[in-house]
């Protein structure tokens, strides 16, 4: 980006100094599903190349990026700011690089500036064309794409036992009980091996599905006997002591989304907590 974009000079330092400070560290808000699969363009940069389109992109930030001043906007940011940047801004992911995904988006009238993490953006009016980050479409067996396990990772707020008992009073469970919930036992769509129940968001449905022998119980999950729709369903399941690490078939309901998750250790497994996220499932 220019400084003929501004005007003249003295425009350009007006508006770089009008950017708002934020706190340090401050945390992204629940990222967005992306609606379809991304398209992996290599190692990241501005994305201009694919500005007016709606495309869903995944690139690499190399370790130790450099920072750019080419910075414009604020969770949503001009086609042509740096993606690694924009991403250590957004708390997507830090410096030591990582995978992250963006939604292209049509241009705004204005975008704000502001300071996060010691990245500094700047305000600007109009622009063509913007981006955002967003969580992966698809999981690998509950292995989230690097984007995920960074903006979840490393700067979660802990939650005590209040809030935790909080969650379980909100679950939603009403109606749910006595002979509804042996029925739910009995019914149901299955979908197969088990992953994430993303692509199931919404309230009601109920979904079995059938974890391996010795699954992976790497990828991240949040919350506990509520969890992120988003988190590894025999991971969750392992957690929750509905299964071993012989796996097995397993049921659970999807719900709606909580304002908080409870992070805990249970069965050799660590859940993180989270705040406020789109949708959630419980088990069976």
């Amino acid at each position: 980006m220019q400084i003929s974009r501004f005007g003249s000079i003295s425009t350009a330092i007006a508006l770089a100094s009008a950017s708002v400070a934020a706190p340090a560290m401050a945390e992204p808000a629940s990222l967005p599903v992306a609606p379809q699969e991304a398209q992996d363009i290599g190692v990241c940069a501005a994305p201009t190349s694919w500005a007016r389109t709606d495309k869903i992109l995944t690139c690499t930030c190399p370790a130790n990026f450099a920072i750019s001043t080419s910075l414009w906007g604020t969770d949503i940011y001009t086609a042509d700011s740096y993606i690694c940047s924009t991403a250590l801004h957004a708390s997507v992911l830090d410096r030591s690089g990582g995978r992250v995904t963006i939604q292209m988006l049509p241009g705004q009238n204005s975008y704000q500036g502001t300071k996060r993490n010691g990245v500094s953006t700047r305000s600007y009016g109009k622009y063509t064309a913007s981006y955002r980050y967003v969580t992966p479409f698809a999981m690998d067996n509950g292995e989230a794409d690097a984007s995920v396990t960074a903006r979840k990772s490393g700067s979660k707020k802990s939650f005590g036992k209040d809030a935790a008992t909080a969650i379980l009073n909100g679950l939603g469970l009403a109606g749910l009980g006595g002979a509804g919930q042996g029925s739910e036992q009995k019914s149901g769509q299955d979908i197969g091996q088990c992953t994430s129940a993303t692509k199931w968001r919404g309230i009601g449905e109920i979904l079995n599905c059938a974890c391996p022998a010795n699954f992976s119980v790497k990828g991240p999950i949040w919350g506990t006997d509520v969890y992120t729709d988003d988190s590894y369903i025999c991971k969750a399941a392992l957690h929750a002591g509905r299964i071993g690490r012989s796996g097995g078939q397993v049921s659970i309901r999807m719900i709606a989304g909580q304002s908080s998750y409870a992070g805990t250790r249970r069965n050799g497994v660590t859940s993180l907590a989270y705040r406020s996220y789109a949708g959630s499932y419980r088990f069976n």
